[in-house]
């Protein structure tokens, strides 16, 4: 299904200026994305919370040391799969740790952001 923009809101802008993009997950991008359907929108979290967890434990994980090209697939992985989901904290930390794959301080905002949405998830299924 093809979502129309209009020609003055460029699409890479339309979640800066959605009412539930302050949240760590944009529940209107993420319900445009699955129709509204939210056993759909379920089963997405569920799957980008397992998927978010393992990238960050490959990342920051003490016992693991990956090369700097599977680094950033990583990083680059996390990142689109934030982006559909409307995890654009997330995705903004992952573009920037994407170019800068050695940083550690970007490495504890990416695991940092990963948290915030894992707990917001948490809290919409009680």
């Amino acid at each position: 299904m093809a979502i129309h923009h209009r020609p003055e809101e460029p699409p890479e802008l339309l979640h800066r200026v959605c009412p539930s993009s302050g949240r760590p997950i944009d529940l209107v991008h993420l319900a445009r994305h699955t129709m509204g359907d939210k056993d759909m929108e379920a089963h997405m979290l569920g799957l980008f919370a397992r998927q978010a967890r393992l990238c960050v434990n490959q990342l920051c994980g003490s016992a693991i040391k990956i090369r700097k090209a599977d680094r950033v697939k990583v990083v680059h992985t996390l990142k689109c799969s934030a982006t559909s989901v409307g995890a654009f904290g997330v995705s903004k930390v992952a573009e920037s740790l994407e170019h800068n794959p050695n940083d550690g301080f970007l490495r504890e905002a990416l695991a940092d952001a990963v948290i915030d949405v894992e707990n917001f998830i948490s809290g919409l299924s009680r």
